[in-house]
């Protein structure tokens, strides 16, 4: 995987990875929510946070390629008209519970690939500030939805412990 290579399969790729983390996350989520099998829960968030690295690793790729553009605002940053840059993050609730964490999860993951699908589709028309803009988009999403992965699985250690495949009664 190289920045010379063509940033509309990257954007391929990241999408069908966030499309594979939001599923493992939404079948993790249900493994809490029918409080059964917690290990088969954790498993599916392992697999899940793999497919998400692999998804940010082809988000970075492709935003590596647009930086050499003229005129592309730089990476996690938008530009308002006064041209002064303006951070993506927001702050994100960690009231929630591991299977809401996962959902979290989930919709972050679907939002990623919705924007890398959208750069993919930029990048073909030659709109490089607009492919930027969609993957820079399509990063922080991925970037929400590790935190909310992360925090998942803090739950899960503050609940069960090293103990994953203990179940409730």
């Amino acid at each position: 995987m190289t920045a010379a290579q063509d940033p509309v399969d990257h954007h391929v790729s990241a999408a069908i990875h966030h499309e594979q983390a939001a599923h493992f996350h939404r079948e993790a989520s249900r493994h809490y929510q029918i409080g059964k099998d917690y290990g088969h829960a954790a498993h599916q968030a392992i697999t899940a946070h793999g497919h998400a690295v692999r998804a940010m690793e082809h988000g970075q790729a492709a935003s590596a390629y647009y930086a050499g553009h003229q005129g592309s605002p730089l990476p996690g940053y938008l530009t308002r008209p006064s041209d002064k840059p303006v951070s993506m993050a927001v702050a994100s609730p960690i009231s929630l519970t591991g299977a809401e964490h996962h959902v979290a999860a989930a919709v972050h993951h679907d939002a990623a690939g919705q924007h890398h699908a959208k750069a993919g589709t930029h990048r073909s028309a030659e709109h490089y500030i607009r492919a930027n803009h969609e993957t820079n988009n399509g990063i922080d999403h991925g970037k929400h939805a590790l935190f909310h992965g992360d925090q998942a699985a803090t739950d899960h250690m503050e609940q069960f412990g090293s103990h994953s495949f203990a179940e409730l009664a």
